[in-house]
């Protein structure tokens, strides 16, 4: 009986099979199919990734991947490409059955790698008022592929946790196959510090090169990560204090999101450095195919068109960024202002102070104080002595300036907890700093060499910004009694120009050293400025002109032909002042999208101004970018991390040569 049912079941089903032929004809040739590649070829970037496909796979089969050339691109045992260095390569894909004798040639993919496009131009201006010919190259060095960690050998060993009681294991999440790392116990972070898994990449960087890196995170919250930066080097600020590297990423919960990133090995290496991986909560993280590439990221575009318009173009640094971001900043920038490095606070120090004239030291006949200020040439020498090295000129900023000028340079005895002294003391302290100071940057081997202009006074029309007099004008002006009584013509500043101009006049530096006043939102002081230069000019021209700081904001000063800022550089131009810009940044900080637009109307602006007449001789950006910026808040800067280039950065080089070749 049971024969009998199953003879006419198969009975029943070869009926059916003669009905719906077509059905079952399809599915066995489907199945016969021999596997084949989709493609036969790869077109990548130096440091992408891309996945060979191959259609039809037999699950029973082994596939086996070979580039011809892994210098150019390899290739891993799941058929993932990644480009090395420009150049092209040939990737051989067999199969191989179980049981078969000999693996099946299914083909050969042609891999092609270009070099990452930079800002490339043909019409940069060249040490003159026409444009003309082409920006150097830099060269491309040899990519060398010095890390590369997909953890599916389980080592972890170059890894470390970062923060307190963070821990690191190993994962089988990861992110294309069963191996990553985890960072779990991030109870802990700070957003200071941060804490989660750091990469030792003492051993494997060069000194002064730049690496792209690339990766894949994943966080079990929405977050955002970031890649930081610990140079036991010293490089990193106070306190080995984290820096950020590329660009903030944002994760969401559970997802693998790839980072890249172009992180910059300081100029020397002589301790630990360590990059590790933070997210904004303190869930735990993951990380996965880690690779770091050697490469050159930017060309000198940038420095070639804007120091062909303006002489000079320039950044803010501190002599810690000047040593960890060369290759940043002498790809970019011809020019560096320090930050804090030479201004009278760096300088003075109450505990400095000597009973006998210090050794070398000029003391003018209006000196007449028994003690004498130790003035701290060290660092000013360093940064001499290295922007000589790196090629760099310097904006030495600033001689007077009540903001950061030490309380004890006015009191009696100069001692913090007397009164303060009377103007014809005073006239011999600011004679006895500004001849020494100059004295000695002009007698540093190189100091001639690199400094070519100098802010003698700074924001003297805002020395009541910080709620009360300033203490140069407590003592210069002690019936002065509120801003509106302050002066348009001040004494010592006059002075400080006189003593200043005498002293390139004995290194026979003037005309080709430049003395400045500068000062913030000179829109709205702009007719004081004039009155004050002019009288300190009355005799002769001593002061050059004016850098306009140009703090600025994306609701306010209207940047283009027309506004705030246009109509004061043509006041200046019309006086015959030179004007530099001297610390430019943009803010938005409510993310309203105006950014771009306000560069763009901003140096269409002053090209414009520039091509037209005004002897604007210097451009220069208050920081390197956006994460070491002061107002970091309001993402002011043209980068948002060093090598990190945002959009406006490229349209700020064409509004200002579609400007110029108008």
């Amino acid at each position: 009986m049971f024969k009998k049912i199953m003879k006419a079941a198969i009975a029943i089903v070869l009926v059916l099979s003669m009905m719906a032929g077509t059905v079952f004809v399809k599915t066995d040739v489907y199945s016969a199919k021999k596997a084949k590649l989709s493609t036969k070829k790869l077109s990548l970037n130096e440091g992408q990734k891309k996945s060979i496909v191959i259609k039809n796979k037999n699950r029973k089969a082994k596939y086996i991947f070979a580039s011809k050339n892994k210098k150019i691109a390899k290739v891993n045992k799941k058929g993932k490409v990644t480009a090395i260095k420009k150049g092209t390569t040939k990737i051989t894909v067999k199969e191989n059955l179980k049981g078969a004798k000999k693996a099946r040639k299914l083909g050969t993919v042609k891999v092609v790698v270009k070099n990452n496009k930079s800002t490339g131009s043909n019409d940069v201006p060249q040490g003159g008022n026409a444009p003309q010919g082409n920006p150097v190259p830099i060269p491309t060095p040899e990519p060398t592929n010095c890390v590369d960690i997909d953890f599916s050998d389980g080592d972890i060993s170059k890894f470390s946790a970062e923060g307190e009681r963070v821990k690191i294991e190993l994962s089988q999440n990861g992110y294309d196959d069963n191996a990553c790392i985890k960072a779990t116990n991030r109870a802990g972070r700070n957003d200071w510090f941060g804490c989660g898994v750091a990469m030792d990449i003492t051993d494997v960087i060069k000194p002064g090169k730049t690496y792209k890196l690339t990766c894949y995170v994943k966080c079990d919250a929405n977050a955002t990560m970031t890649i930081r930066s610990i140079n036991g080097s010293g490089g990193a600020g106070f306190f080995n204090f984290p820096t950020q590297v590329g660009e903030t990423k944002d994760v969401k919960a559970g997802e693998w999101t790839r980072m890249e990133v172009v992180y910059l090995a300081p100029d020397s290496i002589n301790g630990k450095i360590r990059l590790y991986w933070d997210a904004s909560n303190t869930s735990d993280i993951y990380l996965d195919s880690v690779q770091m590439i050697e490469s050159v990221v930017l060309d000198n575009t940038f420095k070639a068109l804007f120091t062909g318009i303006f002489g000079h173009v320039g950044t803010c640094n501190t002599y810690t960024q000047m040593k960890d971001y060369k290759g940043f900043t002498t790809t970019l920038y011809n020019s560096v202002t320090m930050e804090n490095e030479t201004k009278p606070l760096s300088f003075l120090n109450e505990q400095n102070v000597s009973s006998n004239p210090p050794e070398g030291y000029i003391i003018p006949d209006s000196y007449k104080d028994v003690k004498y200020p130790v003035i701290n040439f060290s660092t000013i020498d360093n940064v001499i002595n290295t922007a000589y090295e790196y090629g760099l000129s310097i904006r030495f900023h600033v001689l007077v300036w009540h903001s950061q000028t030490p309380e004890f340079f006015f009191k009696k005895g100069y001692n913090n907890s007397n009164g303060y002294v009377t103007k014809e003391y005073m006239d011999g302290r600011l004679e006895y700093y500004i001849r020494n100071v100059m004295e000695h940057i002009y007698n540093t081997p190189h100091g001639r060499d690199v400094v070519y202009c100098i802010d003698v006074a700074n924001e003297y029309f805002h020395n009541y910004d910080q709620g009360s007099k300033s203490m140069w004008n407590t003592i210069y002006y002690p019936e002065e009694k509120s801003e509106s009584e302050r002066t348009n013509k001040p004494e010592y500043i006059k002075r400080a120009f006189e003593i200043a101009y005498d002293e390139l006049e004995k290194f026979g530096l003037t005309g080709s050293v430049k003395l400045f006043y500068n000062d913030y939102n000179t829109y709205e002081v702009t007719n004081d400025i004039i009155t004050m230069i002019n009288y300190i000019n009355e005799e002769k021209k001593i002061c050059d002109g004016v850098g306009m700081q140009s703090h600025l904001d994306v609701d306010y000063p209207t940047p283009g032909i027309g506004g705030k800022i246009s109509d004061t550089i043509d006041a200046f131009t019309a006086q015959g002042y030179e004007i530099q810009i001297t610390e430019l940044d943009v803010t938005d900080y409510d993310n309203s999208g105006k950014q771009l637009s306000y560069y763009t109307d901003l140096i269409t602006m002053l090209v414009t101004k520039k091509k037209n007449g005004a002897n604007i001789t210097g451009l220069t950006f208050w920081g390197l970018c956006d994460s070491n910026s002061w107002r970091r808040s309001g993402k002011p800067l043209l980068f948002s991390a060093v090598f990190s280039p945002k959009p406006v950065f490229y349209q700020f080089i064409e509004a200002a040569k579609s400007a110029w070749n108008r």
